[in-house]
């Protein structure tokens, strides 16, 4: 599972580190340091296993090559993991094609512009094809075959929020 925080600091200015990035909790951007951070986990345990610190004014690295560099370590560290989970923020088709290329799955949310191909009547936003309630198999443009599932929900908490206690 890969995904990105920001750590908010917003009397912090001054820090090295501290620039401003998008909060998903404060649904704002504030002033913070932005950490991509890759974890294990078995559905019940939450191991984390290497991050990155967003520093672009020196070292000019984008999201998605600090997504690549943690999945690139993880392969290189022996991990094979059933899938990689992370949002569509990082579902560029480099990405994408990464995580292919080491025969692993991979599970995110497409945008509703993605270009896809359902049938002979060429590429269009997969927010205008019928998905099936079992998935749909569609070609991904630049890609190839993926299986796509349409997910209607209102409540965007994927979990409880209680803590999980690993065993």
């Amino acid at each position: 599972m890969l995904d990105d925080s920001t750590l908010d600091k917003p009397y912090a200015q001054k820090i090295e580190q501290v620039t401003r990035h998008w909060s998903g909790k404060h649904h704002q951007v504030v002033w913070g340091i932005n950490l991509r951070s890759l974890l294990w986990t078995d559905g019940d345990c939450h191991i984390p296993c290497d991050y990155r610190v967003t520093d672009f004014a020196n070292d000019g690295l984008t999201k998605n090559d600090h997504f690549q560099s943690l999945i690139g370590h993880a392969h290189a560290r022996g991990f094979t993991p059933q899938c990689v989970v992370f949002d569509s923020w990082y579902s560029s088709l480099k990405n994408l094609k990464t995580i292919r290329s080491y025969d692993w799955h991979w599970l995110t949310r497409l945008k509703s512009n993605r270009l896809v191909n359902l049938d002979v009547h060429g590429n269009r936003p997969v927010s205008e094809l019928p998905i099936s309630e079992n998935g749909t198999i569609l070609h991904l443009k630049g890609y190839g075959l993926i299986k796509v599932f349409k997910i209607v929900t209102t409540d965007f908490r994927l979990s409880s929020g209680q803590p999980t206690t690993c065993k």
